[in-house]
């Protein structure tokens, strides 16, 4: 798979997982929509710099953009596991505990059936 395949596959997916066009993923990210679709398309050659612009604007290391080692279904899952634990950190104190102990009896529940 190339680089700019991995590019597309990963900004494709968040942008998915975020339900925005492609206009409104482009002006988060600060580029413009056509440069968006292309790095979509996969037929972008961007520089480095832009690169690293791109990831400090999504949070993630540069490399994650290049290479990630997720399929689609996995960066979704994991892109959700993430959202998942940035509302968890904002939630009072008294809440995440009461939320870290309901997920134990989850995974207790989930050990159990194996």
């Amino acid at each position: 798979m190339t680089l700019q395949r991995n590019l597309s596959n990963f900004m494709n997916t968040i942008r998915l997982s975020r339900k925005q066009s492609i206009t409104e993923f482009a002006e988060e990210i600060g580029i413009s929509r056509s440069e968006m679709q292309n790095i979509l398309k996969g037929t972008c050659n961007l520089r480095l710099d832009t690169i690293r612009y791109i990831a400090d604007k999504l949070s993630i290391h540069p490399s994650v953009l290049l290479f990630p080692s997720y399929s689609g279904s996995q960066l979704e899952y994991a892109l959700l596991l993430l959202q998942t634990i940035d509302v968890f950190s904002h939630l009072p104190e008294d809440q995440q505990t009461k939320a870290a102990e309901l997920f134990h009896e989850l995974i207790l529940l989930l050990k159990s059936r194996h």
